[in-house]
């Protein structure tokens, strides 16, 4: 994986240019490439669970920070689940469904739920406390601007665990979402929560060598959301763009062929989130309810 820190270097590296306002420049042209790329991934790749909880009379509750668009809603009442549709009409109608009813609108079923700016509501009101309500999203992903963190060193991570503890304070609640990485190890891992200065918990279970009572060196990285093997494309982008205000034609050409050609490769990838599951061939699916006729 590449961290910002490393995308940015790269192209300051490849131009042979380090001047300070070619990195804002470089920056601004890393996080257009990835929105540029985003924009052609299957919209699955960027979705994210969020949960909350039912208030008894409450009709309205916050979208999560980094929602784009609402997938689907759930409510779980007593271990099942119940999917609320999504209302397939305008906020007027919206409106006078909510303002205008005269019968009771409280139920522990809602039937419906409409999305405004910063919320989402529901028709019904919840007529109970405590329901476990679950929303499946596709995540607005942020500019990245954080550089590598290299402050202190782990102490405690336990092969399997999540658990990580360094022996300074080092960690804020910024680094959630960002990745971490023992230097030794070389595989990142996300950074999933936030407990202390000199605590954070990882995603998922460490895989590399327990550490007890140590002082590993380790790096935390903020990452495009992009596939491992097209971590690099941003950079083709930025160059390309690079040279093409410089008016080396030529040079710019090279890096957008390149770019376009990832792009496209990322597009194919995209198209399904499986190893392969492409149907090469047609398939024949056989109706058995159409028996021959006319047998004696």
């Amino acid at each position: 994986m590449k961290s910002f820190e490393d995308l940015y270097e790269d192209c300051q590296t490849q131009s042979s240019d380090t001047d300070a306002t070619t990195l804002t420049f470089f920056k601004s042209k890393l996080n257009e490439s990835i929105k540029k790329a985003y924009a052609v991934l299957n919209a699955e790749w960027f979705y994210d669970s969020a949960t909350d909880l039912t208030v008894d009379g409450d009709e309205s509750y916050p979208l999560p920070f980094n929602c784009e668009r609402v997938h689907s809603i759930k409510v779980t009442i007593s271990s099942r689940d119940y999917v609320v549709t999504e209302f397939p009409r305008g906020e007027n109608e919206w409106l006078a469904l909510t303002g205008g009813a005269t019968s009771a609108t409280e139920s522990n079923y809602p039937t419906y739920y409409f999305v405004k700016r910063d919320t989402y509501e529901f028709y019904p009101a919840s007529s109970t406390s405590g329901y476990t309500i679950t929303m499946r999203y596709k995540v607005d992903p942020k500019d990245l601007t954080a550089a590598d963190s290299t402050t202190s060193t782990i102490k405690t991570l336990t092969n399997g665990g999540t658990t990580v503890t360094s022996n300074a304070a080092a960690f804020t609640a910024a680094m959630v979402g960002r990745f971490l990485k023992i230097d030794d190890d070389g595989d990142w891992y996300r950074i999933a929560s936030f407990t202390s200065t000199t605590v954070i918990e990882l995603a998922r279970e460490y895989g590399g060598t327990s550490i007890a009572a140590g002082t590993s060196a380790y790096t935390t990285g903020e990452m495009s959301l992009l596939p491992n093997s097209f971590q690099e494309m941003p950079i083709d982008y930025a160059l390309y763009r690079y040279y093409l205000q410089k008016e080396q034609v030529i040079r710019a050409g090279e890096y957008k062929s390149i770019w376009e050609e990832n792009l496209k490769k990322l597009k194919e990838y995209g198209s399904n989130l499986t190893t392969s599951g492409v149907l090469v061939e047609d398939v024949y699916i056989r109706n058995y309810n159409d028996w021959p006729s006319g047998l004696s």
